[in-house]
């Protein structure tokens, strides 16, 4: 079993126990206490906040067992599954962190397309088992995230222009276990309020998921990959060419800008020469040549001229793909200090050109803005998620000292206004609500925000689950 975050104790406190709860239950008081608090939260900027208890389930009954005794001890829960939330919404002040992470189990049905997953398993367990059966699913572009608060929260995976462009989309049913302590499957005709709700709820989702079932697709055979680095200031010429592009290019090409540091800057390059523009297109065909084919746009364009360097229908595996994206977000094996805010947009050109000078100022080389453009997504009725434009525009703040957080978290914030102006919405995944406590209620449309708060009024009268986090 794959556990790149988290850590589990190695025995439970007799002062601290639940009732029917056969995992670990870890308090204040324990000695392990810290690092197990801060194994929650994936990477080095680990919130202030402090939750009373921490009980890592082993099953589903220990999942019932733990909301049970939250409930009748007026203990409000958070849940726990992987920790890459950016905000650490899963840490909260007092109550109890209810850790789901260990419950990794995984199971493919080959005849119905179905991966069946426990909230523990991550992106490349799927992405294995599925591979291996000939299927595959819109997985993380991350190996390490677990699947089950990135679909909840909307999911921006791997070839998601043809894959409904959100992962939550392809949520088939779940199991969920609500304040009242009973288990229930949601599906379209099962508790389909549930359904509706866990398809993009997020961090703040009102229950806890024990299972999900993905629907798969059928396994690109062939995956290439063009790459063009352009000098940034040619990036409002590169966006006119990607906006073009992006109009006809195939629904299994997926297409990122990213605004990186330059890594062969010297160290006391100015910014014009230490920034750059990082345009890559993932095809993800059934043949070479058919890969070649969906590529074949992005070669004909005038991308490749205006580029310093370009490499053009590079085969790729799935397991290359994890590797560039993260190669090109953060140093190799560095373990950072991170914050992030978005928008969803149909006007990337219009924030990009807003960015850009602010982004030539980011106190640390390892901030980014990320562009993943061609989303294709379109309004589902049976599903929560509300946040519909054609582009996810990103800022990433990632720094390496402590001392450097207020820089830093100035930056980051000082996005926002730029990025703003041209909102559809959020990912609620990842922004950052210590600038503005509404952030993630603007991450759904106004009705679907009504919806989920009456969902909440019937599932969870008590309040037992944590909001959203309103502040970090």
């Amino acid at each position: 079993m794959l556990r790149a975050q988290g850590t589990y104790a190695t025995e439970s406190n007799s002062k601290a126990q639940v009732k029917g709860f056969k995992g670990y239950v870890i308090n204040k008081q324990d000695r392990n206490y810290e690092s197990i608090r801060q194994s929650m939260h994936w990477h080095r900027s680990k919130p202030n906040r402090y939750p009373d208890l921490i009980v890592q389930a082993r099953n589903e009954q220990d999942v019932i067992a733990a909301v049970s005794h939250a409930a009748n001890h007026k203990l409000k829960i958070s849940v726990h599954s992987g920790g890459h939330n950016a905000m650490g919404s899963s840490l909260r002040n007092g109550g109890m962190l209810l850790d789901v992470g260990g419950m990794a189990n995984l199971e493919i049905d080959t005849n119905r397309q179905l991966a069946s997953i426990q909230p523990g398993v991550r992106s490349i367990q799927l992405m294995a088992a599925a591979r291996d059966k000939g299927l595959s699913f819109p997985v993380p572009h991350c190996p390490t995230v677990s699947l089950s608060g990135f679909t909840m929260g909307g999911g921006q995976g791997m070839n998601w222009g043809s894959r409904s462009g959100m992962a939550c989309f392809s949520i088939a049913a779940a199991d969920i276990v609500t304040a009242d302590g009973q288990l229930r499957h949601a599906s379209p005709d099962q508790n389909p309020d549930l359904y509706w709700a866990v398809r993009g709820g997020g961090p703040g989702f009102f229950g806890v998921v024990t299972r999900l079932w993905l629907e798969l697709y059928p396994l690109p055979r062939a995956v290439h990959t063009s790459n063009y680095i352009i000098p940034l200031d040619k990036l409002d010429e590169a966006t006119a060419i990607l906006d073009e592009l992006v109009a006809i290019k195939s629904d299994r090409v997926e297409l990122i800008n990213l605004l990186v540091h330059n890594p062969a800057a010297p160290a006391d390059a100015p910014s014009h020469d230490s920034k750059i523009c990082f345009v890559s297109a993932f095809a993800f065909g059934n043949s070479a040549e058919e890969s070649t084919d969906l590529l074949a746009p992005m070669s004909a364009s005038k991308l490749g001229p205006m580029s310093i360097h370009k490499e053009e229908n590079l085969p790729f595996s799935f397991e290359d793909i994890y590797s560039q994206y993260f190669s090109l977000q953060v140093s190799p094996g560095m373990m950072a200090r991170y914050k992030v805010d978005n928008v969803m947009t149909d006007e990337p050109a219009k924030v990009l050109r807003n960015l850009t000078n602010h982004f030539r100022k980011a106190p640390s080389p390892h901030a980014h803005v990320l562009t993943a453009m061609g989303l294709n997504l379109k309004p589902h009725d049976d599903a929560c998620f509300s946040s519909i434009a054609s582009t996810y525009v990103g800022c990433y703040a990632i720094w390496e000292h402590e001392q450097d957080d207020d820089a830093n978290y100035e930056w980051l914030g000082n996005c926002i206004p730029l990025m703003d102006p041209y909102n559809k919405g959020h990912y609620v995944n990842e922004v950052e609500p210590r600038f503005n406590p509404n952030r993630l209620r603007e991450c759904f449309s106004s009705g679907a925000w009504a919806r989920l708060e009456k969902l909440r009024a019937k599932y969870d009268p008590a309040g037992v689950f944590h909001h959203y986090l309103r502040e970090t």
